[in-house]
């Protein structure tokens, strides 16, 4: 039997709040009735680094640099090897944030095979799902080279407990000599969602953006999207959108501030109004709860939002949102061309974009705008749009309904992605590596913007942003980012 069960999410992120990951293994621990202690690869590299070498450690991983970085990795390697011997665990739990942190994992997965070969290791989590090089699974290339003895595909909420009360006879649950396979999507999240729990998660690395003097907890609402945004992987992750009730959510927030005394929370989901009756549910059971419990008057949250127009968002909506405790909005904006914007699927329009930031300077919610450039149909006039909108916008920034810019910088061409699939209709041409950093291609319906051309417009989106006094988050590290590409990146493109 395992004296504890070990917890451990690889997630080179940013280190704004708790992983959700983590916190989601813990839950599944205590459904299990199963003991257990967490660690976090983020938490360890924040207490051995500066920020500054903490940035640099993202961005070299980010650019498939791990060899140059590999050695940094030696103290948090062994602080994992010390927790798992003190603990005398033989059963680890793995999740992988990204295909980013593959490299990461496999060495740390190597170190505990090579200290404790009979310790099980079972993993799970987006980067288990993706695509390696060979195109097999990155859970499959993980147990092919003797790392891991068990990886899920799919929702893992009903696998991984019932793995670890004992059953291995799953749906998504892969192990040497069994066909690979996916769990199935859950159709009631109500009833098999796993309720996570932060009573064993450290917080104090973890700084918000916001300077709150609390943490930032991860919540989900929902899986999947109702849009099908052709530069995202969503729908190919989860094919339908599903969503827990309003007040099934209310309560897990209850849950977390009863425990961990939480009162800030991020929404994770694609968009947290992919559901209007069930998020209109919500914000009155949370208006409900701080009437009822004054320890929740400060309650508040955010999250990625669609933008809608009139007719779907009500003035009443903002208001109720506000009233509940809505405090800011991530908005896919994306470009300042509503031409472009229709071609990628976002389904609104700057006029409804307008509407959107007038009810929210009515009521006092603040939004954050997701945007790039370079995206493959993007013309010399569009790029002028998004310049644009950044003067247009310009006035809500100045009285806080805009705080800033999460600026992704350019257009990446991610596998399992609509535009990805139509590539060959759409006359993109892939060269080298795909892997690389996901920016060698060309578009012979639109030549003249070559790999250097989108970087370019990416920086000249940043130094207009920053003449207008746009904050953009991580501007940094993403530079510190972009100037290794000249360097270590010589597109067949340009």
């Amino acid at each position: 039997m395992n004296n504890k069960v070990i917890c451990l999410a690889i997630d080179i992120i940013n280190a704004d709040k708790p992983p959700a990951s983590l916190a989601f293994m813990a839950g599944a621990c205590e459904l299990a009735k199963v003991d257990y202690h967490c660690i976090s690869v983020n938490n360890l590299l924040l207490d051995f680094y500066s920020t500054q070498e903490f940035n640099h450690i993202y961005s070299q991983i980010k650019l498939s640099n791990f060899d140059k970085i590999s050695e940094l990795l030696d103290p948090i390697t062994k602080n994992i090897l010390d927790q798992i011997e003190k603990i005398n665990s033989n059963l680890v739990l793995v999740s992988l944030f990204s295909y980013m942190q593959v490299d990461v994992a496999k060495t740390i997965l190597k170190s505990i095979k090579q200290k404790f070969p009979s310790t099980e290791i079972i993993t799970g989590g987006p980067g288990v799902q993706s695509l390696a090089k060979d195109n097999i699974t990155n859970g499959k290339q993980l147990l092919d080279q003797g790392l891991v003895d068990f990886y899920c595909l799919g929702e893992g909420d009903q696998v991984l407990v019932e793995f670890l009360q004992g059953n291995k006879s799953l749906l998504g649950l892969n192990y040497p000599g069994v066909p690979e396979s996916w769990a199935p999507q859950i159709s009631n999240l109500d009833l098999y969602y796993t309720m996570p729990s932060y009573s064993n998660i450290s917080t104090y690395n973890y700084k918000n953006l916001e300077a709150k003097t609390k943490p930032v907890y991860s919540i989900s609402t929902s899986r999947g999207c109702v849009r099908s945004c052709s530069f995202c992987d969503v729908a190919k992750l989860w094919p339908n959108f599903r969503y827990r009730s309003g007040n099934h959510v209310a309560q897990e927030i209850l849950k977390h501030h009863l425990e961990v005394g939480a009162v800030n929370f991020t929404i994770v989901d694609s968009l947290i109004n992919g559901n209007l009756k069930s998020f209109k549910e919500f914000n009155r059971g949370m208006i409900e709860l701080k009437n009822k419990i004054p320890t929740l008057k400060d309650f508040s949250y955010n999250g990625m939002f669609i933008v809608r127009d009139s007719k779907s968002h009500s003035a009443e909506l903002f208001k109720i949102m506000k009233d509940a405790g809505c405090e800011s909005l991530a908005i896919g904006v994306e470009t300042g061309s509503d031409r472009l914007r229709y071609e990628m699927n976002k389904k609104f329009t700057n006029a409804d974009l307008d509407y959107h930031l007038e009810q929210c300077e009515k009521v006092g919610i603040r939004n954050a705008f997701l945007t790039f450039v370079g995206y493959p149909t993007e013309t010399d006039e569009d790029f002028a749009q998004s310049l644009h909108m950044l003067e247009r916008y310009q006035k809500y920034l100045v009285n806080d309904t805009i705080i800033g810019i999460n600026h992704s910088g350019t257009f990446s061409l991610l596998p399992d992605t609509p535009v990805y699939d139509e590539r060959e209709s759409m006359n993109i041409v892939l060269h080298n590596d795909i892997e690389n950093i996901k920016l060698s291609w060309t578009n012979k319906n639109n030549p003249t913007l070559t790999v250097r051309r989108r970087i370019e417009r990416d920086l000249l989106f940043r130094r207009k942003a920053a003449e207008l006094r746009y904050p953009i988050p991580y501007s940094n590290r993403y530079l510190d980012y972009i100037k290794h590409i000249n360097k270590d990146f010589n597109p067949v493109s340009d």
